[in-house]
């Protein structure tokens, strides 16, 4: 994913402190402090630190938020990385790298989504990778669709956290500590903690210590 920005030349947007600024195209946008946006906004490189808030649309080439973020539309953008907290609407990204939790009222495409912490998805996610270590909190989403899925669970003081789903698909899934009602792929194998109503498999199913109602070959 390759987003034009134009070539005219664009003027940055910096907030130090608390502060209130029209959106618009931007070079660069940096917000420290409790700054909001109000307004869509466009830029090549977006950094926020502090407790940051976008009162419309956001698209981004680059975009890091170290604090608390809130997109109150839907993000677009070539690279995310998170260390605090996202509210978002939806997500298209190719690369999201999250260390602490994802809110979103809406669908998540990504092709590459590594997450330390949790989310919470009201939609469904459309991965390629998906490499989850469940801490801080249980984690939600609708439908997850990806080609590698890895859910693990695994917190500093080895409190276990769950992940609950209606549907995971994709060609090679491992699980840990997730409930669903149905997971469906190639290649499936469940370690431990898992709740899961039906799995259907092409290859290969492979269970450790989890709790299926149904599996079956498809």
């Amino acid at each position: 994913m390759v987003i034009e920005m134009g070539n005219y030349a664009m003027k940055d947007l910096k907030i130090v402190g608390d502060g209130t600024y029209p959106g618009g195209d931007y070079e660069r946008v940096a917000i420290t402090g409790n700054g909001i946006v109000s307004g869509n906004v466009v830029a090549k490189e977006a950094k926020f630190t502090g407790s940051c808030t976008v009162q419309g649309d956001a698209t981004f080439q680059y975009f890091k938020i170290t604090g608390q973020g809130d997109v109150e539309g839907d993000l677009i953008s070539e690279e995310v990385k998170v260390t605090g907290e996202l509210n978002v609407g939806s997500i298209r990204t190719e690369l999201l790298k999250i260390k602490g939790f994802l809110n979103s009222s809406g669908n998540i495409e990504v092709e590459e989504m590594n997450v330390k912490g949790g989310f919470d998805i009201e939609g469904s996610q459309n991965v390629g990778q998906l490499v989850v270590n469940l801490q801080m909190a249980p984690s939600a989403v609708t439908e997850i669709g990806g080609e590698e899925i890895l859910i693990k669970s695994k917190s500093l003081l080895n409190r276990k956290y769950r992940l609950e789903a209606d549907l995971i698909e994709g060609d090679t899934i491992y699980l840990e500590y997730t409930t669903a009602k149905v997971v469906r792929g190639n290649d499936i194998e469940l370690g431990p903690g898992c709740q899961i109503g039906l799995v259907e498999y092409r290859e290969n199913f492979e269970n450790r210590d989890s709790k299926v109602g149904e599996a079956k070959k498809i």
